[in-house]
């Protein structure tokens, strides 16, 4: 099991390109290219019939496929082609993504006014590929599973919690692997289609928690099979979506057949557009690419496009209109520390944020179409974001508004400046990050110091993450960044902005921001019972949280996403890792 923290830290931007494809034998219908971004909005291109094979391609496999076990966010997509949840995420682009929907269950849930106790009605026609029912045993195996520490699942201790009594944090409870007869009381299955959940503590996202790629049930009795076999769920899982999974060793790795035992009517999530599908593994992303170019397959899967080719495609006016760049979900951003003098006074560090150079910072990141400048500190794929919102605006290039940032240091008493140190991890782009820093608040007369760490697990237990380290060595100004899980705006807020979280060691709450408005609307946050008051909430949240001025955004990635024009509609699922939702992308093909 490892922690949220870590999980954020192994996000990492990977690409490569996708071309034209030609079955051989074949013609492709050139569908409408819809222009450039129009995925993030809409389905693109139209299938006149079900049928076909989605070609597929990667430069890697998925890191399990086993749904309990997978880190990778772009992995969500690819279960999601053979396993459902109890709740999952609209099948749709845009907002309508965030959207949770009754996926395995009849209904949404029914709760207690405290929300601690979650029941759950299974359908009666969802079945595994065997034929044998989905039932709530399998539901409830599938979560005590996640316990076992050979498993090594992504699902924070903190959240396995709520199921289990835990001592310093670690769960009591071990999973069914460690001992069969243990049990855990908190899940009550009533009957085969009846399940409840009695949580020890009051957790109004439990339903998105649900939705999360980990929380997929998986046949318990295919797993039990295969450990007494010696071998793991994720080389054969079973399938209780519209797609069979079949592990090959030729050219195609992996192959999806349609699964006999799935019906339409018992499920509005997965539209599948095909007969079936095929995914192929190279050994590079240079060898993917030129696989897309050749017209072997016919989308790239493991994130967008690379840099070998990446601007060309981007400077082609034809091949633009086939492009979607959306923006992921991790903030980029500066901590602006107001435990340390001068940054006490808020002019300060108001100063910092208009003299920050954040065209050279997106630079350092790729350039527009690999991070875009970021304006506010909600993630774009909340509920609530506002492009349009920007308190602290950086001039017309982004370059920074240099008249402000002096005004701001006059106001702060500091009119030729001020010295502070900057702390960060030279791994990759670290010390490009903080030179960049350093050259732009240089021009108004903050000298910036490093502080430097060699690796992330200490820079986030003792290094950033203790407030009495920060104080020791008077570090003003850290870089960093944060994501939501399951595209929850309160699992993004709640650890960087509760006043209340606020840790010794292994602190989230980097600026320890401790304010009862925002703490107040958090609380309110947790238990908003519609998308729409989730929305406004994180927006008043933002605010606040900008009024502070001590988290400084500057980046969020992006991916360049390639749709060539025989895929069929195809969109971006912003809640499963900004990828195409693969279950529904069609292909428009006839025979000549």
């Amino acid at each position: 099991m490892k922690s949220s923290v870590l999980s954020k830290l192994a996000l990492l931007f990977v690409a490569a390109i996708i071309s034209l494809g030609f079955l051989t034998g074949s013609t492709v219908i050139m569908n409408s290219p819809g222009g450039f971004n129009a995925g993030l909005t809409r389905a693109v291109g139209v299938s006149e019939t079900t049928q076909g094979v989605l070609r597929l391609g990667s430069s890697s496999s998925c890191d399990s496929l086993d749904p309990a076990q997978s880190f990778n966010s772009w992995c969500a997509v690819v279960t999601r082609i053979y396993s459902r949840n109890l709740m999952a995420f609209a099948g749709a682009p845009g907002d309508r993504g965030l959207i949770l929907t009754p996926d395995l269950v009849i209904a949404e849930p029914e709760f207690n006014s405290e929300k601690t106790i979650w029941s759950f009605t299974l359908r009666n026609d969802v079945f595994w590929s065997d034929g044998t029912p989905v039932t709530a045993s399998d539901v409830k195996y599938s979560i005590l599973r996640l316990f076992d520490d050979s498993l090594q699942s992504p699902i924070s201790l903190e959240t396995l919690c709520l199921f289990s009594s835990c001592t310093k944090g670690i769960p009591d409870y071990k999973g069914p692997y460690v001992d069969p007869t243990a049990d855990l009381a908190s899940i009550v299955v009533t009957d085969e289609r009846n399940i409840s959940f009695n949580l020890n503590r009051p957790y109004p996202e439990f339903s998105r928690l649900l939705a999360a790629p980990q929380f997929a049930p998986i046949n318990q009795t295919r797993d039990v099979e295969l450990r007494i076999a010696g071998l793991t769920y994720a080389s054969n899982p079973a399938s209780n979506g519209p797609f069979v999974l079949t592990v090959g060793e030729g050219e195609i790795q992996y192959s999806f057949l349609r699964n006999q035992n799935w019906t339409q009517e018992s499920d509005g999530i997965r539209i599948p557009k095909v007969d079936s599908i095929s995914w192929q593994v190279f050994a590079d992303s240079d060898l993917t690419d030129q696989a897309l170019l050749n017209g072997e397959i016919d989308l790239k899967i493991n994130f967008g496009l690379g840099p070998t080719i990446r601007d060309e495609v981007l400077q082609d006016s034809a091949q633009r209109k086939l492009i979607d760049n959306p923006e992921m979900s991790f903030v980029n951003f500066l901590v602006i520390n107001p435990q340390i003098a001068p940054l006490e006074r808020v002019s300060c560090r108001k100063a910092i944020f208009y003299a920050l150079d954040k065209a050279d910072l997106q630079n350092i990141r790729g350039g527009s179409a690999t991070a875009a400048v970021a304006h506010s500190m909600s993630p774009p794929t909340v509920l609530g974001f506002d492009n349009s919102y920007n308190p602290y605006p950086s001039g017309s290039d982004e370059t920074g508004d240099i008249k402000r940032a002096r005004e701001s240091l006059a106001d702060c008493g500091y009119p030729d400046g001020f010295q502070t140190n900057m702390t960060y991890v030279a791994i990759g782009i670290g010390k490009d990050i903080f030179l960049s820093v350093q050259k732009s608040l240089a021009r108004v007369g903050i000298v910036v110091d490093p502080v430097e760490y060699a690796n992330f697990a200490e820079y986030f237990s003792n290094g950033i993450g203790s407030p009495e380290n920060l104080k020791s060595q008077s570090i003003g100004l850290a870089a960093t960044g944060w994501g939501p899980d399951y595209s929850s705006a309160l699992s993004y807020w709640a650890p960087i902005v509760d006043g209340r979280k606020i840790k010794t060691l292994a602190n989230q709450n980097f600026a320890e921001i401790n304010s009862d408005k925002i703490n107040e609307l958090l609380d309110a946050l947790e238990v908003a019972e519609t998308p729409a008051q989730a929305a406004r909430l994180n927006k008043e949240i933002e605010v606040l949280v900008m009024g502070e001025a001590s988290y400084l955004p500057y980046a969020v990635d992006r991916m360049v996403l390639y749709r060539p024009a025989q895929v069929t509609n195809v969109y971006v699922q912003i809640a499963l890792g900004n990828q195409y939702d693969l279950v529904n992308v069609g292909i428009q093909r006839v025979t000549p």
